[in-house]
């Protein structure tokens, strides 16, 4: 989920192996080097034994084994030691050079014919799931309360694939005439830019099993930027053509932004402001345009592994009155003190399939 989302949960701004490398291991130099002179000493030491028989031999006198001829054998093969000294220097003259043209030489070597191993599929990299559960001291959701000011529990699964991605969302609220459960599912995009991430989306909220049914859809954007790897900025727009079935559309803005240390602390923040139109007339009601207000929050969270605390405050700019035209808790005459400024502590657990590999 995105790092600067410190909303409850209508923000969404996204956030993100090192390679072992292969060690070479060729030859070893000296030990080829030394086999190569105790071979070559062999064989010279060999040639030079064997003249040296040939010089004790007894000479025959005959036309076959005369003195110039006797000798002719022993200067050939006195000569070879020569010619092998020879050969040793030049061969080791020209080594320095042909190493040395091969380390200019632009041309690549050939290809190698041997098997490679095939290459690896990114297709489970793609696909990851995620799990998050936490537990808070009031459920606010921008700048009010839907569980009245008391403790609630939440789960979420999202699988992304890609840049798609897909998300259920469950809270438990107390909200009149509505059941305890709260669901949010989402469907969309999130495609990243190397530092920009934009999540475009829909989100459907609804209440399983309530006496009425005010569940409705709300599209949104929203683009973040990350400056650093501890600084990330977000931007979000949210927009709903039927709030709560009331005819009147909605639409949310905010900029957030959040900081995170090394050592696990990270300080975020957002200011938005929430819009509306004018609800539709019925048979109990007339038609009334609901309060605009300016909404913000500023915490600070500490991740330890997979536990994440947060302690944010919550503030608006609502009156008593308009919280209750927005909320429907409350009186009429006295107004309701679900939009009252609170302070909240959150506890969430998170992993994901990817973290589990």
């Amino acid at each position: 989920m995105p790092e600067v989302d410190t909303a409850p949960r209508g923000n969404l701004i996204p956030f993100s192996v090192p390679r072992s490398d292969v060690g070479y291991r060729g030859n070893d130099p000296i030990r080829a080097y030394r086999n190569m002179r105790r071979r070559k000493s062999h064989s010279i030491s060999g040639v030079i034994r064997f003249a040296r028989i040939d010089r004790n031999e007894p000479r025959v006198p005959d036309r076959i084994y005369s003195d110039d001829r006797a000798r002719k054998p022993v200067r050939r093969f006195a000569r070879l030691p020569v010619a092998g000294a020879l050969a040793i220097a030049i061969a080791c003259a020209l080594q320095p050079q042909a190493n040395a043209q091969q380390a200019v030489d632009p041309t690549p070597p050939a290809p190698s014919t041997a098997a490679m191993p095939a290459p690896r599929t990114d297709t489970a990299s793609k696909f990851n799931v995620s799990v998050t559960a936490s537990i808070t001291s009031d459920y606010n959701y921008r700048g009010y309360t839907l569980s009245d000011h008391k403790p609630s529990a939440s789960t979420n699964f999202e699988a992304t694939y890609n840049i798609l991605f897909a998300e259920v969302n469950a809270d438990s609220v107390q909200i009149p005439m509505l059941s305890q459960l709260q669901m949010t599912d989402y469907a969309g995009i999130r495609p990243v830019f190397g530092p920009i991430t934009v999540e475009t989306g829909v989100a459907y909220y609804s209440y399983p099993g309530s006496v009425i049914d005010i569940s409705y859809p709300e599209y949104y954007v929203a683009p973040s930027y990350a400056l650093t790897s501890k600084f990330t900025i977000g931007v979000n727009a949210y927009y709903a053509p039927d709030y709560s079935r009331t005819g009147a559309w909605e639409n949310f803005d905010s900029i957030g932004a959040r900081y995170k240390f090394d050592s696990g602390l990270a300080i975020s923040g957002e200011l938005g402001r929430q819009s509306f139109g004018t609800t539709r007339a019925t048979a109990m009601d007339v038609a009334h345009k609901l309060p605009d207000y300016g909404y913000w929050n500023l915490g600070l969270s500490y991740t330890y592994k997979a536990l994440t605390f947060d302690l944010r405050y919550f503030a608006t700019t609502l009156s008593k009155q308009s919280c209750f035209l927005i909320t429907g808790t409350g009186q009429a005459a006295a107004g309701s003190n679900g939009c009252d400024p609170a302070l909240v502590a959150t506890l969430s657990w998170n992993t994901s399939l990817t973290g589990l590999k």
